[in-house]
């Protein structure tokens, strides 16, 4: 019996993905940012208890995803102190800015423990629009975007994380006013000088999308048993 070049590179895939007892764990949860500096405030590092119109300058330079709380970033001060686990509520860029409710802010908690950032160049440094829970709109620029899966194979529980219909991502912004967000598609609109000629005007009302897109889920067709490097499709 002979597998098809197709079969041998998928269960070569499937080797890597599985080395070591659980390596996901390992790879993920905490993960790497594009820096951003900024100010954190006062009370944040205080327990909320007092410093509420203290800032301090601070680096971001990663997050932790963990399902059940919003995601959560890293600092480092400029006294050589490191942090842990803020809510993005905690930051500014200007001093003055004023303080907004976290849920104005971010609109859902982590998905997954498998969290992935990323730099769309067709969105960087674009203004963007959102509206809050309070239905207020805010105005912002593009930093990078949080996207979540189930890294872990052995791992059959994965949340929303991987439904069509429940899925979200978080494009974090930094806004005018000197706070930043963090909020999914449908919670946005983008300027592109260029493309977006129609900003502001709805073309057609969008549904959510509940559909699994594979092409290897089908009967209807097979690979012959052969090693032929050009196989047929029957």
């Amino acid at each position: 019996m002979y597998s098809s070049g197709q079969r041998e590179q998928t269960v070569n895939l499937l080797a890597f993905v599985y080395e070591g007892s659980n390596p996901s764990a390992r790879i993920m949860f905490n993960i790497n940012l594009p820096p951003i500096e900024c100010l954190v405030r006062g009370e944040y590092l205080r327990n909320l208890e007092d410093s509420f119109d203290k800032t301090f300058p601070c680096l971001i330079f990663g997050m932790s995803s963990i399902p059940g709380k919003v995601p959560l970033f890293h600092f480092m001060m400029e006294d050589g102190g490191i942090w842990w686990r803020m809510p993005i509520s905690a930051f500014c860029s200007k001093s003055d800015a004023p303080k907004q409710e976290l849920i104005d802010l971010v609109l859902w908690d982590s998905f997954s423990y498998y969290p992935s950032v990323t730099v769309f160049e067709v969105l960087k440094n674009k203004k963007i629009e959102y509206t809050s829970r309070h239905k207020e709109k805010f105005t912002g620029t593009y930093l990078f975007t949080l996207d979540w899966a189930s890294g872990d194979p052995n791992n059959t529980d994965h949340g929303f994380s991987e439904k069509p219909g429940q899925h979200k991502c978080g494009h974090v912004i930094h806004l005018d006013n000197g706070n930043y967000a963090i909020q999914p598609n449908n919670r946005i609109i983008v300027r592109d000088p260029s493309f977006t000629a129609s900003y502001g005007k709805m073309l057609i009302e969008r549904k959510i999308n509940t559909h699994e897109w594979s092409v290897e889920n089908s009967p209807k067709w097979i690979t012959e048993n052969s090693d032929k490097y050009y196989y047929e499709i029957q």
